[in-house]
């Protein structure tokens, strides 16, 4: 699972406040608590702050740096959860262009990749789910996937390993957070199929909880045996995602 990780193509992000109602859901602070209302506040300078980062994401294609100064390292990464906000209420188009933060498309990464039977993919797969919990975590084992893999979930279309390693780095709190692995199993010639459970904490300001969510991942390997999609499919929604993504921890 990663909601907060790409987006396919050029958005503006210079109106999302007014556009998806932040300006106006978090100005009527009258009922709030004043501690909750002074939270509100911040956040609302926060999301003014990141759909300017937000923006210049989404107009750099070339894979080169976004500079960045006087904005913090989480209005960063909440730049780039409006990006994806924005491909979910706009399009759902699929093929992922280069990110800045995430870096280009294709960069070698790990080491030399393994060329081994898929029952042996499989078992290794396994484990990185089940011990190195790395949709929460980013351990997987490099050399079972290919450097342009593309990795598709409801909320998000990436292509690129080591952008999707990055991306999981600045996702899950993995103090909070965790995989249940129920199967996996080879199911085709070149198809792996794995399903399990996934819920906890983001790295973001209010620390937002993601309810436990059950999903299914499909794996397919190209001819050398390497993994080339990994798409995963889950019981709820990509609204359900999104908004579980911007509700504060203190407000569930």
């Amino acid at each position: 699972m990663s909601m907060l990780l790409d987006t396919s193509m050029q958005v503006n992000t210079s109106h999302f406040g007014q556009s998806f109602g932040f300006k106006r859901q978090f100005s009527k602070t009258s009922f709030l608590k004043p501690k909750q209302a002074r939270y509100k506040s911040k956040l609302l300078i926060k999301l003014s702050e990141a759909s300017q980062v937000a923006s210049s994401i989404a107009s750099t294609g070339n894979g080169t740096e976004v500079k960045t100064s006087g904005l913090s390292r989480r209005s960063t990464i909440l730049g780039i959860g409006l990006s994806s906000l924005a491909l979910i209420y706009g399009s759902e188009a699929s093929m992922a262009t280069p990110l800045a933060p995430l870096g280009k498309v294709g960069v070698a990464t790990g080491g030399p990749k393994l060329e081994v039977p898929i029952e042996k993919v499989k078992d290794i797969l396994e484990d990185d789910l089940a011990v190195g919990q790395y949709f929460i975590t980013g351990n997987l084992t490099k050399e079972i996937f290919a450097d342009d893999c593309r990795f598709k979930d409801p909320t998000n279309d990436i292509v690129g390993l080591a952008r999707y390693v990055k991306a999981l780095g600045i996702l899950f709190d993995p103090d909070n957070s965790s995989v249940e692995l129920r199967s996996i199993e080879v199911v085709g010639d070149r198809t792996i199929q794995a399903t399990w459970t996934l819920g906890g904490t983001l790295k973001l300001p209010w620390k937002p909880v993601i309810d436990r969510i059950q999903g299914q991942t499909i794996y397919t390997l190209n001819e050398s045996g390497l993994i080339q999609v990994q798409e995963q499919v889950w019981n709820i929604s990509a609204r359900t995602a999104l908004v579980q993504t911007f509700t504060p921890a203190f407000f569930k």
